[in-house]
This record gives C-alpha cells, sequence and structure tokens, in this order.
C-alpha cells in the first residue's frame, strides 16, 4: 500500500437511530483543488472542473446533482424515486458502517486523487460504493464493490436487476449516441472497428462502451470500465449494457453473478465515469481523452519501438522457428542498427508448452527449452524438418547479455495462464521490459481478477519499469479498450505480408483507417499499431501493400505505438534507410508526443482520402501533424479543418523531414491547405501558435 501523504480517513459507525435522521457524517478533505465534504445527509464531491453530489436515503446513496462548475450548468436533477445509483433487488434497509476519504493512487497505477469510500451493510450483501475525484479533472469515476452476508442466500445466476450506475437528468437531453470498439478485428473485413449508434427513448444498446448525452451544444459521456467489445456474446462475463428511459440514464452489468460472491472479501464490479464537457464534438472528444489520461497515464514503460518475432510467417511452426535464441541474436544487431527500443520473443522459447489441442495446461513450466522439433517451409525458400537448438544453456543469458551491451530492451510472450512466479523468474532471468499475454478468455469473474491482478503483480515486481502488451487479437473477452491500461498497451491485431490467410492480410490503408478511427474516443498512444515489411508481400496478394513506402507505412503509426511486427533482418538497406529517416525525427519529439491528445483530421481513409491525425498539446497550444494523401486519390492539394484553432489562427508549420518551415492563417471554415504531390505520400508536421 502506498504511503499517503497524511492520515486522512475518517471512520464513522452509525446507530440506527442516526439513519432515520438521514444524516452523514461530518467529513471535509481537500487535496490540489479537489474537495470533498458532507452536510447533513448530503455527500459533495468536487474535482475543481464539476462537482456531484449524493443524498443518503437509508438505502443507499442516490444523485442529486451534477454540475459544470466553468458553466453553472446542473445536469441531474435534485430529485429522484430511486433509493441508490445502484439496483441489485430489494436489499432492505442499509446500514451505512463506514464513510472515509484518502489521498490515493491505487498503488501507483493512476493518477493521484481523493477516493472516498463508503461502505454499507445490507442483509444478504455488504457494499462498498467508492468515489475517484482527481484534481482538475473533466469527470469522476465510481465504482461498487459486493461482498456476501455471512448467511446470504442468492436465487437465480443473474442479478435482477444488474444496475451500477443511475443519472436521472435535469431534463431530456437532445440526442444520445453509443459507442464501442471491436476486437479480433480482421483485415479484410468491411465491418469497421468502431461502431456508433443513436439511442432511442426507451431504448439500451448492450454492445456499447459509452455514451454521448448531448444537449444544447454540451453534454455527458457516461464510460463503461470494461472489457465490452462490439463482437462479444451474451453470456460471457456479465458486461450489461446501457438504458435510456426519459431522463434516466442507467449502466448495469456488475462483472459478477450472484455465484461469484465471496463473504470472505469484497470483489470489485465494473467502474463507471461520468465526464462533463461544453462545446462541440472536439470538446466532447477532448474531455474524454483527458479523464482517460487521468485514470489510464502516460509511463515511460509505455514509450518504446517494439520489434516482434512472430509477425514475418503466417503459420504457426515456422513463427515459433523465429523465437530460438540463434535468430533472436541476429535480430538484436539489426533492432540495435536501426534505432528500435525493444525487441519481444514471440511464443516458441518455453519448455513444456504443455499444449494438448487447444488448451493451454496451466501448471507446466515456463523457462528456455533446450531444442525443439518441426516441419516446416519459410518463406524464404529454407526448408527445416527435425530437431534444432531453441536455447542450447535452457536460459537467456547470452541474449540478455547481448541486448544490455547494445542498448536494447527485451519482452517475453506468455499465455495467460503461466502463473506469475514464473513470469517473474523469466522478468530476472532475461531483464524483460514487456510481457505479452496472450490467448486469454474471461469469460469468467475468477479469470479476469486472476489475468488482471498477475498483470499488477509483474508491473509491481519490476518496480513499475516493466509493462504488460495485452493481446486482443480475438474475439472471446479478453482485456478493453477501457478496462487493464492502468497495467499496460494493447496489442491491437495481427497483420502479415506472408500467408494464404486473407484475414490476417497487412493493407496498409485498413491501418490508417483503424487508427483514425480508434482516435475518436480512446488516447491513440497505449494502442499498438503494426508496421510490416511491404516488401515481402506476393505480387498475387490482394493488398496494395506494395504500391506504398515504407515511410508511408510507418509514418501510419507514428502517433500510436509503433511495432514493427516482423523480422527486422529482411528489411534491405532501401527500407532501413527509410525508416531511420523518419524515426530519427520522430525519437527527437515522441516524449512530447505522448504528452499530447490525438485526433482525426480529414476523411475517413478508404484509400482515396486525405486523412491524418493532429497531436494537441493544451498547455502550450502546439502539437503535430501526420497528414496523409492516400494511393487513389487525385488531388495534390487539400484543405483540412484542425482542432482547436479558430479562424485567423496564425500557425507555423514544420516539416520534420526537410526542417523546412511555413507560416499559415487559418481560414474561415477553421482549415489549413496541405500540398501532397504523390499519392500515396505523407507529412509529419510540427504546429507551433504563433
Amino acid at each position: 500500500m502506498i504511503k499517503f501523504f497524511a492520515i486522512l480517513s475518517m471512520f464513522v459507525f452509525l446507530m440506527p437511530s442516526i439513519l432515520l435522521a438521514e444524516t452523514v457524517p461530518e467529513l471535509y478533505e481537500t487535496y490540489q483543488g479537489a474537495r470533498v465534504e458532507t452536510q447533513d445527509n448530503l455527500l459533495h464531491v468536487s474535482t475543481g472542473r464539476i462537482s456531484r453530489s449524493w443524498k443518503w436515503t437509508g438505502r443507499g446513496l442516490v444523485t442529486t446533482g451534477l454540475k459544470d462548475i466553468n458553466t453553472g450548468r446542473q445536469w441531474a436533477a435534485s430529485e429522484s424515486s430511486h433509493h441508490a445509483d445502484w439496483n441489485f433487488g430489494d436489499l432492505g434497509k442499509g446500514t451505512l458502517v463506514s464513510l472515509k476519504v484518502d489521498i490515493d493512487d491505487d498503488e501507483q497505477f493512476t493518477t493521484r486523487h481523493l477516493a472516498v469510500e463508503a461502505e454499507i451493510h445490507y442483509p444478504k450483501l455488504h457494499l462498498k460504493y467508492v468515489i475517484w475525484a482527481y484534481p482538475n479533472a473533466p469527470g469522476i469515476r465510481t465504482q461498487l464493490w459486493l461482498r456476501e452476508s455471512e448467511d446470504a442466500e442468492w436465487s437465480g445466476s443473474l442479478f435482477q436487476p444488474d444496475v451500477v450506475e443511475t443519472l436521472r437528468l435535469a431534463s431530456e437531453p437532445e440526442s444520445v449516441n453509443a459507442f464501442g470498439y471491436m476486437q479480433g478485428i480482421k483485415a479484410d473485413m468491411e465491418e469497421l472497428i468502431l461502431r456508433q449508434e443513436l439511442i432511442s427513448s426507451p431504448g439500451a444498446a448492450d454492445w456499447a462502451s459509452g455514451l454521448v448525452i448531448e444537449d444544447n451544444n454540451a453534454g455527458i459521456i457516461v464510460v463503461k470500465e470494461s472489457h465490452q467489445h462490439t463482437r462479444m456474446e451474451h453470456g460471457e462475463l456479465v458486461t450489461g449494457d446501457f438504458r435510456l428511459d426519459g431522463s434516466v440514464v442507467k449502466a448495469s452489468g456488475a462483472g459478477m453473478r450472484p455465484s461469484d460472491l465471496k463473504s470472505e472479501s469484497y470483489r470489485f464490479c465494473w467502474a463507471t465515469w461520468t465526464v462533463l464537457y461544453e462545446g462541440d464534438s472536439t470538446s466532447a472528444q477532448f474531455a474524454l481523452k483527458e479523464f482517460d489520461r487521468f485514470r489510464f497515464p502516460v509511463n515511460e514503460r509505455d514509450i518504446s519501438i517494439i520489434a516482434n518475432t512472430w509477425g514475418t510467417e503466417d503459420r504457426r511452426h515456422p513463427c515459433l522457428y523465429k523465437a530460438r535464441q540463434e535468430n533472436v541474436l541476429r535480430e538484436l544487431e539489426s533492432v540495435a542498427e536501426i534505432g528500435l527500443d525493444l525487441l519481444q520473443i514471440d511464443d516458441g522459447w518455453q519448455h513444456n508448452r504443455g499444449r494438448k489441442g487447444d488448451q493451454w495446461h496451466p501448471t507446466k513450466g515456463w523457462y528456455p527449452t533446450k531444442e525443439r522439433s518441426g516441419r516446416f517451409n519459410l518463406h524464404t525458400g529454407e526448408e527445416f524438418e527435425g530437431t534444432y537448438s531453441v536455447y542450447p544453456d535452457g536460459c537467456f543469458c547470452r541474449v540478455r547479455n547481448r541486448a544490455e551491451e547494445l542498448g536494447v530492451q527485451l519482452g517475453l510472450w506468455f499465455a495467460w495462464r503461466a502463473p506469475a512466479e514464473q513470469i517473474k523468474a523469466n522478468y530476472n532471468n532475461g531483464n524483460f521490459k514487456a510481457f505479452k499475454l496472450d490467448f486469454a478468455n474471461l469469460e469468467q469473474k475468477d479469470d479476469l481478477d486472476y489475468l488482471y491482478g498477475k498483470g499488477r503483480e509483474i508491473v509491481k515486481k519490476s518496480d513499475y519499469t516493466a509493462v504488460v502488451n495485452w493481446d486482443v487479437t480475438e474475439t472471446p473477452p479478453r482485456m478493453g479498450y477501457y478496462f487493464g491500461r492502468d497495467v499496460g498497451n494493447l496489442y491491437l491485431a495481427n497483420r502479415k505480408t506472408h500467408g494464404t490467410r486473407l484475414d490476417v492480410l497487412y493493407d496498409p490503408y485498413k491501418q490508417l483507417r483503424d487508427a483514425w478511427l480508434l482516435a475518436k474516443y480512446m488516447n491513440l498512444n497505449q494502442i499498438q499499431v503494426t508496421f510490416q515489411n511491404k516488401d515481402l508481400t506476393p505480387l498475387e496478394a490482394p493488398t496494395d501493400a506494395l504500391k506504398s513506402t515504407h515511410k508511408y507505412n510507418l509514418a501510419i503509426t507514428l502517433m500510436a505505438t509503433p511495432i514493427f511486427f516482423l523480422e527486422t533482418q529482411y528489411l534491405d538497406e532501401s527500407a532501413r534507410d527509410q525508416i531511420k529517416m523518419l524515426l530519427e525525427p520522430y525519437t527527437d519529439h515522441r516524449n512530447k508526443m505522448y504528452e499530447g491528445y490525438v485526433f482525426s483530421i480529414g476523411d475517413m481513409p478508404d484509400n482515396a482520402s486525405w486523412s491524418g491525425f493532429q497531436n494537441y498539446h493544451p498547455e502550450t497550444k502546439s502539437g503535430y501533424l501526420t497528414v496523409f494523401r492516400e494511393l487513389h486519390n487525385k488531388q495534390s492539394r487539400r484543405s483540412l479543418s484542425l482542432h482547436f484553432y479558430p479562424a485567423g489562427t496564425q500557425l507555423q508549420l514544420t516539416d520534420l523531414l526537410t526542417g523546412e518551415s511555413r507560416d499559415v492563417a487559418v481560414n474561415d471554415q477553421n482549415q489549413v491547405e496541405f500540398i501532397i504531390d504523390e499519392a500515396p505520400g505523407f507529412q509529419f508536421l510540427k504546429i507551433e501558435k504563433q
């Protein structure tokens, strides 16, 4: 547990007679502009930008105020017919056992904040309601924790109902837009990674991660901090839905069933973010990304350019062959020469993988194996059959020593069931800084808690220098877009140039399209976006990869976390020169880029558009641009709208590849003109407000 600046906790035990008076104990604390206080039967929590109030009803806490402090607008109704913001059926009267406030950072996994905890006991359920107020944040996070009463008896497989958050708005909103992202995305699918739908009243969205509630050029964004995605089938770990009924908005889905309750310890439900904004859709996106950054701050461990041994081949056995020591040592030399930060050794290095069918044995040993057998053809024309050496010394000693000499960090792949102690042992053995955890299927609460807890253990074991790469390449529930990023980033999708499976075929414009859509509701720099060696693409492959340059394909990844899903040793000199030419200015500026917020600009990529990204730093009003003229676009000039710069704003744009600068004025349509002579082509620019 972290050391707090001061002991701020207050525990108050209330007698039933006090509860009948509907009062809560006196409480007052502040932290860097955030504030918590009570008055009579009300609890008030403020970040300095928004405030939210709850009334103790004797059965729970119900929201009676949600205010934008800057504008004074009150979003919540002051009276409600609900007894609490949650609903798990008729729980009876509750006893407010304790109320306390601490300064906390969740064991260094989030930004420091005021954490309020109300513990309430019902006859068959014990409940904790936790509120996080980050100083100067545009939103507030709430979360329920549940514990079964010792003599409780539950019937049914699900909570009925299963409501974890309720907001009764002051009036019916103009529109409510639900949004969510897809996991297991395939490269040849026409279905978009982002799904958005307007929700009418009464209505529900059981696929969404969040709602944008718009009213009079302002609004509320409600996000469920879960692993929900748009292709998740129902009956899996309970993710619930969002419901709209007039002025009442509800989020359901506890993330557990009654059978998951324990009497000896609390278990967490999905948390909810409530974020306020004033302005247009850009303001909404900015507020959400600001709060996301408070919740999932970028750390030094998140910033790296990664190479991965798995991605050159397509079939399993050739990919396993790439993880052997001989090949990893060659890759280390190549990665260092190009200037990448980290080489990740994927599946194939380990002893006793315990594979039987498609199931992974949870208790087999995970340490470097000395040899392995195989039979396969490689894309390079090499054929192999028989036993080959993997790690002849049975350790990562040679790989670790050479990586340290070259200044390259190492990463390692594991199946998700690999025991935490063995992952930590390999951290010691190879000084690994990134751990890719694969094959998860989190349909059960125990599995989710096991994997999430293991990820936290790994990061703490490394003294917060290592990161987990959550693999979300398949459709079963894994980690999510809004869950688990306090521990690591998201490895989004396999993209390969060689092979027969069209569902993983690399096509640059689809990479650009995925990133462009993700940048609407996500902080893109915690998502790994793939660069591939387009020169390995067969001429007959149904992709335009061969028609773009290596620089263009790499530029697509720069606003995210670039991952070279390939063996860099097969990049020829021309490719290496192009990559180094772009990585040099990128690495000079990337720390500043990670401080900024990324927004999509131009049109959605379709292989014939002008498109791109704007990276904006709110304090300096400066930032970066990557602008793309796609392959089939016929226009060498295009005016694009930029965010945050009104008409008449004077800007200086500096081309980070040529060093040339030009001064421009934003026109009456809030646009700036760009010129790219070749298609496909791009520009990598720095923006400075004059």
